[in-house]
């Protein structure tokens, strides 16, 4: 709070008339950030709508890679993801799902695009291309000295383990994780 109140020029107790305390503090930025998120327009088709959400709400935490943790440390907390989250339901139930498994397929999207964003932002992705570069580098490197009688499945997939940029990666999950829904999927009737 000290630190906020010294950004805005003022003092603590005067961010304290706004606000009742931290975590108040932390909702309102929450949902400043989560008004960030892209709104594609809807297509109707389930499939294409839950990949543009997915696609909206990583490209808003790759904008802010703070989000991303406080989205996730603070969910339900507020109203910051509700027009996500509503988003959400609305496409998994136009896919047919019910209640609990369009609330799981919720969940298994967010998963995926929190941790994408995530790794993104503080993993394998570097703050700079170059950065990544080394990374990545190093990463196989290490991979590759491995014992391979040791780790057979990690010598076996090798090079794959790093092939790709951050967006493919992205896009292979995403396309997988949809098969999954997609079959649960059943076509709505009235």
């Amino acid at each position: 709070m000290r630190a906020v109140a010294g950004r805005l020029g003022s003092g603590v107790m005067s961010l304290y008339r706004h606000v009742a305390d931290r975590d108040a503090l932390l909702d309102l930025v929450l949902e400043a950030m989560a008004g960030e998120i892209p709104a594609t327009p809807p297509t109707g088709e389930w499939r294409t709508d839950a990949a543009a959400l997915a696609r909206d709400v990583r490209s808003a935490l790759l904008r802010r890679p703070q989000l991303t943790v406080l989205l996730t440390s603070r969910s339900g907390s507020g109203v910051g993801g509700l027009a996500a989250l509503d988003r959400a339901l609305a496409i998994f139930r136009s896919a047919g799902l019910d209640e609990r498994e369009a609330v799981e397929a919720n969940h298994a999207l967010g998963n995926l695009v929190a941790g994408a964003a995530l790794w993104d932002a503080v993993g394998m992705g570097g703050l700079t291309g170059e950065q990544r570069r080394a990374r990545r580098q190093a990463a196989a490197a290490a991979v590759e000295a491995l014992p391979p009688d040791a780790y057979p499945s990690v010598a076996w997939a090798g090079g794959a383990l790093f092939a790709g940029s951050p967006d493919e990666r992205f896009e292979a999950g995403l396309a997988m994780l949809l098969d999954g829904i997609e079959r649960r999927a059943r076509p709505r009737t009235g």
